[in-house]
């Protein structure tokens, strides 16, 4: 019978961050993909030989921190523009990555307050990543609002106190659905960071991939896992579908943890309500190219470009190595035609990401993208349960995906926390 230090269940990117992590620190690893492809929902997809992000479509929030590191480097795109929006009225905003260019355009705007709010935004994230960012014990309401209590504030409260043009605005830097939650989460999802990523976003579970081989992790794909074994509260290891046992006492799961009271036959459970998510997403495979209508320009797509329809991408302007044009759309594809007049001529194929297919294709319960809702609810120390952290009730099972702690996106962060968290038990332990 095969015996591993640790098992990650999960071959997201979560999943492997931690299993490089674990390596380094010499332990014997596994990781055990459900799908095929490794990098969850960081991935690449195909149709007639062309390439497209499916789900995931930019980089953006994994901390070059981590990529140094475990040693990897992502082939990022490189723009001037976080993204370019654009308002119902028409008005092209340049988001630089230059904060002195950035504070211009807003000025130029009439925005007179816009550098306090870029202010607020940049000290907010430096507190985060250097006090709470890379933790084994997740912070609490209370230790946030010690450290700056306005990250507790409403978003629009924050929003409307500097931006002059509030309503036309506030989509640069927040969904409608975050607008009622703490201004924390706006600041977590500000980046001057967001690029295409060469190849889609399959890269990174590529990249990922191949630093955990180097690193001596081996790495199971095609295969599930029916049933996290456990006696007398304490990890045993996993059984597969087909009934191979693997024995550990160390198991990581990097999927929903709403997926672990069917996996420990009842015996752990996390108690959220997390409704169907409602989003669209469309990967629009062309013919060729499309025209593009005023006020864009073909030179602001080598990055994210923000309409009224949603965060929108076309990645071929930039990689060849796509081998066609694509065109992804997180929102709707209603009035499209006012920015690409001849698209829906030029459109070969159409693939379309619900909650429906995440929940089946990827194996994520009500196919939210963050795997937990990204509530105030559900933040901090509450993710996804009070007390919790990255460990479970049962001595051994740890969890270290989107679900835990700082929660949804590409970020390596939940895998990394989750893997010293097990270095430190083991440690002190004296396991190894």
């Amino acid at each position: 019978m095969k015996t591993y230090d640790v098992i990650i269940i999960g071959g997201g990117h979560n999943g492997l961050v931690a299993s490089i992590y674990l390596a380094m620190k010499g332990l014997k690893t596994l990781v055990v993909e459900e799908r095929k492809k490794l990098g969850g929902m960081a991935d690449t997809a195909e149709y007639k030989g062309v390439k497209y992000s499916r789900a995931s479509y930019v980089l953006g929030l994994f901390p070059r921190r981590i990529q140094d590191e475990i040693g990897v480097e992502f082939p990022v795109i490189e723009s001037d523009y976080i993204e370019v929006f654009v308002t119902e009225s028409k008005k092209v905003v340049k988001v630089w990555r230059d904060r002195d260019k950035r504070i211009q355009e807003f000025e130029k705007l009439g925005e007179k307050k816009y550098s306090k709010l870029d202010e607020f935004i940049l000290s907010s994230r430096k507190l985060l990543e250097e006090k709470f960012t890379y933790v084994i014990t997740p912070p609490s309401i209370e230790e946030i609002k010690q450290s700056n209590e306005l990250l507790l504030e409403k978003t629009e409260t924050i929003l409307r106190e500097y931006l002059d043009n509030y309503e036309e605005l506030y989509p640069i830097f927040s969904y409608d659905f975050m607008l009622s939650q703490p201004s924390y989460l706006f600041v977590y999802f500000f980046s001057t960071d967001w690029k295409i990523l060469k190849g889609g976003m399959g890269t990174v579970g590529e990249v990922l991939s191949k630093r955990a081989k180097e690193l001596g992790v081996d790495i199971i794909t095609g295969s599930k896992v029916s049933e996290i074994a456990i006696k007398n509260g304490e990890v045993r290891g996993v059984i597969l579908q087909g009934g191979e046992r693997i024995e550990s006492k160390n198991v990581l799961f990097t999927g929903n943890p709403l997926l672990l009271e069917n996996l420990t036959n009842g015996e752990v459970k996390v108690d959220v309500h997390s409704p169907p998510a409602g989003y669209g997403r469309y990967n629009i495979i062309l013919k060729d190219m499309v025209k593009i209508n005023d006020p864009l320009k073909i030179d602001y797509f080598k990055g994210l470009i923000v309409l009224p329809q949603g965060e929108i991408t076309i990645p071929s302007v930039v990689d060849e190595t796509l081998n066609g044009h694509v065109i992804t759309v997180m929102g709707t594809m209603e009035g499209l035609e006012e920015f690409f007049p001849d698209i829906k001529e030029k459109t070969e194929y159409v693939d379309k990401v619900n909650w429906r297919v995440v929940e089946k294709e990827y194996d994520n319960p009500y196919g939210n993208p963050n795997h937990l809702p990204m509530y105030s609810s559900y933040l901090f120390d509450n993710r996804p349960k009070k007390g919790w952290g990255y460990r479970t009730p049962i001595k051994g099972l740890y969890i270290g995906g989107s679900g835990a702690y700082p929660g949804g996106q590409v970020t390596g962060i939940p895998g990394r926390n989750a893997a010293m968290t097990i270095i430190y038990d083991m440690t002190k332990n004296n396991k190894y």
